[in-house]
Parts: structure tokens; C-alpha cells; sequence
């Protein structure tokens, strides 16, 4: 065996291993028993929808129970959806209250808003305005392509961006075939964190921190284990 080569196997073997990710189920809206976490796992749980409907703000809370370990880490989301919304000032206001009646003092909050682009300007005021008045880590879903090429998201107040590599529709294949030429997304705040379904196949992950699991099912320990052992 060459020097050299000897070398380098004995440099790999001794580097430090990179610490797996973090393995985040989402909760959605059914009833939820995933007690089986224990206390140190992270749960991201569907806390309710917000609709954006003319003027109005709608605010369904979540209905079904959750039932967690005491000391587990809370994240709650709030999904948000338009219909031929204002998007006035005082339409930001009212969004941003009925976030706080339903984020529950959770430890983080994440928004799961498909803005469109004429709804970006909306949005962005929006999280500035829920960063002044929450001081929370925050967090939203982001499509795959806000984290590729897209820079909208340049300047905006989150502390992460998590890229959504499921149910990409019409743009899935190319989405895929960009993934396998990158060790990370370009735009840096969806560099820490991948989105997947369990009932989709796999993509390659760029390096994450933080894999956030969505489950069409309830989630069971069996369901639990399976996704960890993809993602790791």
C-alpha cells in the first residue's frame, strides 16, 4: 500500500464522526400519542390554520389531541392559506395576533405558508412583524426552489428555512436532478435543515442539522424507527 494512501485511511479513522441529525416529526391534525419520544426528542406539532380570506382572518385551532412526554422540546406550527386575500397592513396585524393566540408558548415557532409572489411582500412584512412581537426562534417550510435559485428570502428575520424535497409537483425531477450535483443549497438559511415524507421515496440531502419528517399516517414507534433509519 502506498505511503500516501495509508495515510490517508489513517486520517480518516481518526476524524471526529459527524453527529447524526436531528430527527423531527411533524404532528399533524389528528390525535397524536408519540409519548414513546421520551422526554428528549423534538416535536414539531400542527398547533392551526390561519386563512386569509378578503379581509378577513379565519382561525381554526388544532382539534385533535397530542399527547407528549413532559419535557419534550415544542415547536409549533401554524399553516396559513389565502383566498383572494387584502394583504393590508391591517390584515398583517390581525395574522400576527391570531399567531400568538395560537403558538401557545410553545419553545419555536415555524410558519408553513406557500406564499406566492404576489403574496411575498405580505409575508415578509409579516415575519418582521411576528419577530418583533414573539421573541422566539422562528422558523417556515420553504419550497425547494426558494432554496435553489429563488433569493426572495434575502433579508428575511428566520433563523432557519426548511426546504420541502416532497410533493414538489411539475418540478420534482429537475428539483431531484439539481440535489445530486450539491453538497448544499445555495441560499445558506436551507443549509441547516431538509424536509421528507415517509411516504415518498428518499432524496439525496444535502448535509442537514435538522431532518423534519412528515408522516401521512399517525405516527406509530415503528413509524418513529423507520424514519430514523433513513435519514441516517
Amino acid at each position: 500500500m502506498k505511503l500516501a494512501h495509508l495515510a490517508a485511511l489513517l486520517w480518516l479513522a481518526a476524524a471526529p464522526a459527524r453527529p447524526a441529525p436531528t430527527v423531527i416529526p411533524w404532528a399533524w391534525e389528528r390525535r397524536e400519542d408519540l409519548r414513546f419520544l421520551g422526554d428528549r426528542a423534538t416535536v414539531a406539532w400542527y398547533a392551526g390554520i390561519i386563512t386569509l380570506e378578503g379581509e378577513r382572518v379565519l382561525v381554526e385551532p388544532r382539534r385533535n389531541p397530542l399527547l407528549l412526554a413532559d419535557d419534550v422540546h415544542r415547536i409549533a406550527v401554524v399553516r396559513i392559506e389565502t383566498r383572494r386575500p387584502s394583504l393590508s397592513a391591517a390584515q398583517v396585524r390581525d395574522t400576527v395576533t391570531s399567531i400568538r393566540r395560537l403558538y401557545r408558548n410553545a419553545e419555536e415557532l415555524q410558519l408553513d405558508f406557500d406564499a406566492l409572489t404576489s403574496e411575498r411582500k405580505f409575508y415578509r412584512a409579516l415575519l418582521h412583524a411576528v419577530r418583533s412581537e414573539l421573541p422566539v426562534r422562528l422558523s417556515i417550510t420553504a419550497l425547494a426552489s426558494w432554496c435553489l435559485d429563488d433569493r426572495w428570502m434575502d433579508g428575511l428575520p428566520i433563523d432557519e428555512a426548511v426546504p420541502m424535497l416532497f410533493r414538489m409537483g411539475r418540478d420534482e425531477r429537475a428539483i431531484h436532478a439539481r440535489l445530486a450535483t450539491l453538497s448544499a443549497f445555495p441560499d445558506p438559511r436551507c443549509r441547516a435543515s431538509a424536509g421528507i415524507s415517509l411516504d415518498e421515496p428518499l432524496p439525496r440531502l444535502p448535509r442537514a442539522n435538522r431532518v423534519w419528517v412528515f408522516n401521512p399516517n399517525r405516527w406509530t414507534e415503528a413509524a418513529w424507527n423507520d424514519a430514523r433509519s433513513r435519514v441516517r
